[in-house]
């Protein structure tokens, strides 16, 4: 091999490292991780001092009172491979890091941007593995979730106009950011290729950076479709949001039964799941251009009608369901019997919590190529019960099931808006105009499952599903119908999509 050639004699393409003003242990501490490994250059941007007379490692010139970003321009200007990667103060690459790399590239050979899973070592010398999600541009507005191993190709570094001099401190995020906007191919390797020296926040910032964090984010939003960045932090979770385009009518699709159940406690009167879900429409939310369908058993309790009808008045439209059950046929009916551009497909068991809900779901539903939005849903005993589906193995759950409100989540998870595989048919908003192309719920599933299903179909005609901590309900699940699973629902899911259900691991999977 050859500095001058961007791969090595096996075809590998050539990965130079940067290392900014590193010391000499440094120097030694990164080649000892290297060595060994084929398709490697090490780009020192530092004195003379810290050198190694490795054949590999190339000096970089830049004065003593140089910027971060004045440092990595020389550092690319003397690279020679195909990708650059900036390396950060501490860790190192694993010893299989480039083989790997190589091995993975040709399954997304137009790689702009590629990034790994890592691990870190704990205070008591435990390690941590930090799985990471998938490409995510919305989640990426929200976290710098790349971490620590992070490549871009060489000529699309120069396209991008090399890193950003107004981002000190935040070079990585911007260029990645900027990456998004240009819709760079962006290849997420989930294997853990970097090893940091201990655990940290993923895509934290010190604190005297934040400034440049909200500039960044800023001009990101702005270039792709507004939004606001409400705050930064230096956990790296930053509460950004997309804006809500006009007042469009979102028709709130209700199957229900609209009968009385028994009493909440002795003694106390017939309650109404439904009832009280609509009490919260009313009160709590602050999106107005709403109409509900209920779609009606034939048998319902004309007092439950008749408040509902109080509540509402010329917003509530009634559609009667004269079938054997079927969740899914009852959708259907509703969204058909809908006239909004945007159908909210909602359990009659919910409570509403955050008064906004609506607009934070409407916001990414009107996302370009979005297909549907969900939201976080808890337990009656405040754990959560639903932050996105998530299919693995086989088989479909809810991502966080039952772990306690308030938790992060795997790397903030829970804290932040982000890409997912699909969302709850208890409660999501999409674009009717998706759901009618899709062909709607399939009535093979009239119990379980026939969301996943839904999602899945939206998945396969292109469409992304999204899902937001902001919007923020209460699910009594399972208080108005009948919850069993039934194994003829499950071998129906998996002869239909089989090969959708195996998504990477990186949501734990309940046990």
């Amino acid at each position: 091999m050859t500095t001058a050639s961007t791969r090595d004699a096996a075809g590998a393409p050539l990965v130079s490292f940067l290392a900014i003003r590193p010391d000499a242990g440094r120097v030694g501490d990164l080649l000892a991780s290297l060595d060994g490994q084929s398709a490697w250059q090490l780009v020192v941007v530092a004195p003379s001092e810290a050198l190694s007379a490795h054949p590999r490692v190339v000096r970089a010139e830049a004065s003593a009172t140089a910027t971060d970003a004045e440092a990595i321009d020389a550092g690319v200007a003397r690279a020679t491979g195909r990708f650059v990667s900036v390396l950060p103060d501490a860790g190192v690459p694993s010893a299989d890091a480039l083989q790997t790399i190589a091995d993975w590239l040709p399954l997304a050979p137009d790689a702009a941007v590629v990034y790994t899973d890592e691990s870190a070592v704990r205070a008591d010398g435990g390690i941590d593995v930090v799985l990471k999600q998938g490409p995510a541009p919305e989640r990426l507005r929200c976290q710098f979730y790349y971490g620590d191993l992070l490549l871009f190709r060489r000529d699309v570094l120069a396209d991008l106009g090399g890193v950003a001099h107004d981002a000190a401190g935040v070079e990585l995020y911007d260029l990645s950011l900027r990456a998004v906007q240009r819709a760079a191919v962006t290849l997420h390797i989930p294997r853990v290729l970097f090893e940091a020296p201990a655990v940290r926040s993923i895509g934290a910032f010190a604190e005297d950076r934040l400034d440049t964090v909200r500039t960044v984010l800023e001009r990101h939003l702005l270039a792709t479709g507004g939004g606001t960045v409400r705050s930064v932090s230096a956990d790296g979770v930053h509460v950004t949001v997309r804006p809500v385009h006009g007042e469009p009518l979102v028709s709130i699709v209700i199957p229900t039964q609209a009968r009385f159940s028994a009493p909440l406690h002795a003694g106390g009167a017939p309650h109404s799941y439904l009832l009280h879900a609509l009490r919260g429409l009313v009160e709590k939310t602050s999106y107005r251009n709403i109409e509900v369908v209920l779609v009606v058993d034939t048998d319902p309790d004309d007092a439950v009608i008749a408040e509902a009808r109080s509540l509402l008045g010329e917003r509530l439209v009634v559609v009667d369901f004269d079938l054997p059950f079927n969740f899914a046929a009852k959708a259907n009916r509703g969204v058909l019997n809908a006239v909004g551009d945007y159908i909210l497909m909602l359990n009659d068991d919910v409570e509403v919590i955050t008064p906004d809900w609506i607009e934070s779901l409407l916001a990414l539903a009107q996302l370009p190529g979005a297909g549907m939005a969900g939201c976080m849903l808890y337990y009656e005993d405040d754990t959560i019960q639903h932050g996105g589906h998530h299919y693995w193995m086989g088989s479909p759950t809810h991502i966080g099931l039952q772990v306690p409100r308030g938790s992060a989540g795997p790397q903030h998870a829970f804290e932040v808006e982000r890409e997912v595989g699909g969302v709850t048919a208890a409660c999501s908003l999409f674009p009717r105009a998706v759901y009618l192309e899709v062909g709607g719920m399939t009535t093979l599933l009239p119990g379980a499952f026939n969301d996943v299903d839904f999602c899945l179909k939206v998945a396969e005609h292109g469409y992304q599903a999204y899902w937001t901590p902001h919007a923020e309900l209460y699910h009594f699940e399972s208080k108005t119908r009948d919850a069993r699973v039934r194994a003829y629902e499950l071998e129906t899911l998996g002869r239909r999509w089989r090969h959708r259900l195996h998504q990477p691991q990186y949501w734990p999977f309940p046990e």
